[in-house]
């Protein structure tokens, strides 16, 4: 038993076993910031996709660069939106199309083609 006051002493093992325990943790944060940014990534590639195929598909049309207008993505491309978007809206001025697909978390991708 130690005294009161007495102070312990840390052995290299000790100090061995608690750089590993802190290198682990750092390496599982790592991988897990990875991990997350990975993720999001991959979903937002799949969206981005989406609204170039709708923009695409707007552009094939020959809009008129008189007139402007915005219409649901869905009348654009017939089919469901990504299982990643909340919302999808192609506007068209200019001759441009410019479409805004929204995401969970409140984010957005904004999508811009020229003929």
């Amino acid at each position: 038993m130690r005294a009161a006051g007495e102070l312990r002493e840390v052995t290299p093992e000790m100090r061995a076993r608690s750089l590993r325990t802190f290198v682990a943790v750092l390496v599982v944060f790592f991988a897990l910031v990875g991990g997350v940014v990975a993720t999001l990534a991959w979903q937002g590639r799949g969206v981005r996709d989406y609204a170039a195929r709708v923009a695409d598909a707007v552009l094939a049309g020959k809009p008129s660069p008189n007139v402007g207008f915005t219409q649901a993505c869905v009348d654009a491309v017939p089919g469901p939106l990504p299982a990643q978007a909340q919302s999808c809206e192609v506007r068209v001025e200019d001759g441009a199309a410019r479409v805004t697909v929204g995401v969970q978390g409140g984010r957005s991708y904004v999508i811009g083609r020229r003929p």
